[in-house]
């Protein structure tokens, strides 16, 4: 047999094609195959539609509702879940008044149609053709395509409908009344197969669980049941045959084909009558059990790199087992075993404070049915001490007083795209008491402006070191990485005495430039951290040493100062020329993005070292006003001599 391999010059494509080109060579023949089929789906859908104007499933009437006891029964039918909604007379107003805030934005909802085809960010409407023929990427016209999905989500319906079961009879109708409104109006302004709402299968997904559960929570109170019972049977007939036509696979993002999973049990087992609801089951809970192992390691971590998509995940993977078990059906080993492995591993990651994640890797602030839904309680505060998630890569430093560091020797992403993925390797966040002073800075938007979606996912918005100014892998698009780097967490060590001890090495920049870079951190127990960043290889380099800061500085001869809360803070950085960036664009520095959609000013320390290897950066962080405790004024580390055995 002959094995021909192929180059192509990317930088000689057109970029429309370039861009075609880079994600074919990422998907691999499953995944070529993948998209080949779904371009024929698509082809299928435009025929149809443009013959008829018809979506991809039957349509029901009013004849049709005895026939679905989900739509006939008086009594709720989907398990009780722990949903956790105490509106503040604010939340009742804005809910009642069709108001949503969205990632900085605000929406608002009227009668018109085009409420639900307006862009919240730019205030375009996004256009009303056939969903394929809507360009959505970072050069359309219209605004980030996620910011314009979220509203027509729905899940704020289940926020008012949760709203309406502890109300006063007469704010329960109201609330009721602009339920069925939104739920009637989106049902009408959204055409099967029309517009950007149909563009991803798992917006279709989504949508579908919370309109079920929003019916579910009120069916008692419906003040117009059969026409909302045969919006509900046409709205869960097209989607879900959508999403069984499209499911996700090979062509993005993994957690896309879990909540197209869930979808897809949803509809098969609340809808038992529709003609496809055994093929849509069957087919959810083969994708279940079969991505539960792919998409969630052993240890609980996605394999995303992702804390928000993971917990997109779990919730999923927990509202199916909940759902299994309402309608008495098994429920497979795996879907246990990675819905109990995630939950741990989340709980692991959760502030005490608050119970948020830190914003490791990719997030959009999605959830799987509601902000208000909580499988996984907040943890307590734990005792002093190390532990290592080996297979995720983090682990998690626990100090005294309320002390938190999370060490990042984890990989780049899920192959074969890495979309999901932040180049972050050896990064760090550390918390001291209710503060964040290191931290993640976030996402901001993962469509819209290209030079803003580099810098966020790149190596120079993370807490680590980049060589040459270059990222640790390569962005070949907004959503695929060429060139994944490699992570060995090399050695751990508790002491007696309290003192915890980690290293970790990457290997980003071996390829391209020749250069290792190991990260050792240690942990005092009288709360003093050292943070020791050793770069080895050959040549002249230039380095760039990033702290990403929760806290506003305040220079010192030596030092910089940090106030958190009553504590006083100090860092000291050695090893290059230290300076403040905050809210800077060009270059970009210094800037946060706490919520998906929005930017703020936060404050970046920056140590730069230009010249030969190997070459070191001593960050050191302490308690107090006075210089560092004599044991963080070097770094040693048992059984390795540093310069002899740490070698590219």
């Amino acid at each position: 047999m002959i094995s021909m391999k192929v180059s192509i010059n990317m930088n000689a494509l057109p970029p429309g094609l370039a861009w075609y080109a880079k994600r074919l060579s990422a998907m691999g023949p499953t995944g070529v195959m993948h998209r080949m089929r779904d371009a024929f789906v698509v082809q299928s859908l435009h025929m149809r539609h443009r013959l008829s104007g018809s979506g991809t499933a039957q349509r029901y009437t009013a004849a049709d509702i005895p026939r679905h006891y989900f739509c006939a029964t008086s009594e709720p039918v989907l398990p009780h879940i722990p949903l956790q909604f105490q509106p503040t007379d604010e939340d009742a107003s804005q809910l009642l008044s069709g108001r949503l805030p969205i990632f900085g934005h605000e929406w608002t909802w009227h009668s018109q149609a085009s409420a639900w085809h307006e862009a919240p960010d730019t205030k375009q409407q996004w256009p009303q053709v056939f969903f394929h023929r809507i360009s959505y990427g970072s050069d359309n016209p219209y605004g980030d395509i996620r910011i314009a999905w979220e509203p027509s989500r729905l899940q704020h319906l289940v926020a008012l409908a949760l709203y309406a079961q502890q109300a006063a009879p007469d704010h329960r109708r109201k609330a009721v009344e602009v339920i069925e409104a939104q739920l009637l109006s989106w049902i009408a302004a959204n055409p099967p197969l029309v517009g950007i709402h149909y563009v991803s299968v798992m917006e279709c997904a989504v949508r579908l669980i919370a309109v079920c559960h929003t019916v579910d929570l009120i069916r008692e109170w419906l003040t117009n049941p059969q026409e909302i019972w045969v919006g509900v049977l046409n709205l869960v007939g097209q989607h879900a045959e959508l999403i069984r036509k499209r499911t996700t696979g090979y062509s993005t993002t993994a957690h896309h084909t879990i909540a197209e999973a869930v979808g897809l049990l949803y509809a098969g087992l609340l809808f038992p009558k529709m003609d496809m609801a055994e093929r849509w089951f069957a087919f959810g809970l083969y994708l279940l059990e079969n991505e539960a192992t792919r998409q969630i390691r052993q240890d609980g971590g996605g394999r995303e790199e992702s804390f928000c998509a993971l917990r997109f995940v779990s919730d999923l993977y927990g509202l199916a087992i909940h759902l299994l078990q309402q309608f008495d059906r098994p429920v497979p080993n795996k879907l246990e075993d990675a819905f109990a492995r995630s939950s741990s591993f989340l709980q692991a990651m959760m502030r005490p404070v608050d119970g948020a994640l830190p914003q490791i890797g990719e997030g959009d602030d999605g959830y799987a049915l509601s902000p208000h839904l909580h499988f996984v309680s907040v943890p307590k505060a734990q005792s002093p001490g190390l532990t290592s998630f080996h297979l995720s890569g983090y682990s998690l430093i626990h100090g005294q007083n309320r002390q938190r560091l999370l060490f990042n020797h984890g990989e780049l992403g899920m192959a074969p795209r890495y979309s999901q993925g932040h180049a972050d390797a050896l990064a760090v966040t550390l918390e001291i008491g209710d503060r964040e002073v290191l931290i993640d800075p976030g996402t901001y938007s993962v469509t819209q402006d290209t030079t803003w979606r580099q810098y966020f996912r790149g190596t120079r918005a993370h807490n680590t070191v980049t060589i040459n100014g270059q990222d640790q892998a390569i962005q070949e698009t907004g959503f695929l990485w060429s060139q994944p780097y490699a992570t060995h967490l090399i050695y751990r060590e508790e002491a007696p005495n309290g003192t915890i001890t980690i290293l970790a090495r990457h290997y980003g920049y071996l390829e391209r430039f020749g250069v290792s870079h190991w990260r050792g951190i240690v942990y005092q127990p009288q709360g003093a951290w050292l943070i020791w960043d050793w770069l080895t290889g050959t040549g002249t380099h230039h380095l760039e040493l990033n702290w990403h800061l929760g806290v506003t500085p305040v220079p010192q001869p030596a030092s910089h100062l940090f106030v958190v809360g009553e504590e006083r803070v100090q860092c000291s950085v050695e090893g290059g020329q230290v300076s403040l960036h905050c809210g800077e664009e060009n270059p970009i520095r210094g800037w946060h993005a706490s919520h998906y959609g929005s930017r703020t000013p936060t404050t970046t320390l920056r140590a730069e070292y230009r010249g030969t290897l190997p070459h070191e950066f001593m960050t050191r962080i302490w308690m107090g006003e006075g210089a560092p405790p004599d044991s963080l004024q070097a770094f040693s580390l048992s059984g390795w001599s540093r310069g002899s055995s740490l070698r590219a």
